[in-house]
């Protein structure tokens, strides 16, 4: 009887044998298994990740007003004075044709010359490769509008013969080099019929200082305002830093790395620049708006069609770009000081 119990135990411990022998061996110090993650998937997760953190860091800066308007506006006022410069260096290169016209070069044919001699030299200056364009002023022209422009017309009508020549008034390319325009000006002196030529350079050389000036304040004002605004942008990361020390140390006993928690403060410098920049670009238009009707006013009594251009769509985007890019840097500047500090 005793032998039951013995053959039960028995079919047991062959069953259980056989199942540990259909089961897949593992060692005993093979541990978990680890998965594989694909780069597609790595992609989509940083992407998802980059996206909820720029709409958290965005509703947390609208959450507090107040502070978050005082960082934009400092940014804002700090893009806008070398915007202004910039949009005023625009309107004053749309004044260059003005400019242009005072630059021109006039030739004074001689009194015997002929009306047909004076359009065969025009059409032959045309031709030259350092003209842009021509005019021909007939005596009685010349006469005429001098009357008008004096008020002397009774006593030019007495004279006997008109003592004016007939002009060509030559316009060079603005761009044109002092060397240029004097072997240009040389050239036009060396036709049999011109009598003398004049050049007035003194409008051009006043055009490039203006222009060069201009240039010039917006580099150095441009690179002062981007280091004041990397600067409070740095200093505004800063203090969120300090802030959140607690929790940054938590990410990092839980396995986070610098890459993640520097993330926030990225895209916080980041809507910094962007939503400054926008407000200066507003400041712009604001400026222009104020600025347009006067400019006009004062143009027409000058007799000129001249209208204040706002920013291009080009230097406005500019502009923003630029401010983005210094909010991106103050607050890298500041989380690469301060990160590393803070550890658990």
């Amino acid at each position: 009887m005793s032998t039951t119990p013995d053959k039960k135990r028995g079919a047991v411990a062959a069953s259980r044998s056989a199942a540990s022998a259909a089961q897949p061996t593992r060692s005993a110090s093979s541990g978990a298994s680890a998965q594989s993650i694909g780069f597609v998937h790595r992609a989509t997760a940083w992407l998802a990740h980059n996206q909820l953190v720029a709409v958290e860091t965005l509703l947390t800066l609208l959450a507090r007003p107040a502070s978050s308007l005082l960082t934009w506006l400092v940014v804002a006022i700090a893009l806008t004075l070398p915007g202004a410069l910039w949009m005023s260096l625009t309107n004053i290169e749309q004044l260059s044709g003005n400019f242009q016209q005072s630059g021109r070069i006039t030739l004074y044919l001689q009194q015997e010359a002929s009306v047909a001699a004076g359009q065969t030299l025009l059409q032959r200056i045309k031709g030259l490769e350092d003209v842009v364009d021509t005019e021909y002023i007939s005596a009685e022209q010349a006469l005429a509008q001098f009357s008008a422009a004096s008020g002397l017309a009774d006593a030019l009508a007495m004279l006997a013969e008109n003592p004016l020549p007939a002009v060509i008034l030559v316009e060079p390319p603005l761009g044109l080099t002092a060397e240029r325009l004097q072997q240009l000006l040389q050239q036009l002196t060396s036709f049999h019929i011109v009598d003398s030529a004049q050049l007035d350079m003194a409008w051009l050389e006043r055009l490039r200082a203006i222009i060069a000036l201009g240039e010039r304040l917006i580099w150095v004002l441009g690179v002062m305002l981007a280091l004041a605004i990397l600067l409070v942008v740095g200093n505004t990361i800063r203090l969120s830093i300090a802030a959140r020390v607690d929790e940054i140390r938590v990410i990092k006993l839980v396995g986070g790395t610098d890459a993640y928690v520097r993330r926030p403060f990225l895209y916080t410098g980041l809507w910094y620049g962007m939503v400054g920049g926008l407000l200066a670009w507003l400041m712009l238009i604001g400026c222009w708006l104020l600025l347009k009707q006067p400019v006009a006013e004062l143009s027409a009594l000058y007799g000129s069609a001249f209208e204040l251009q706002p920013l291009s769509a080009n230097a406005a985007l500019v502009l923003l770009s630029g401010a983005m890019l210094l909010g991106w840097l103050g607050a890298w500047w500041s989380v690469s000081r301060h990160l590393h500090e803070i550890e658990p």
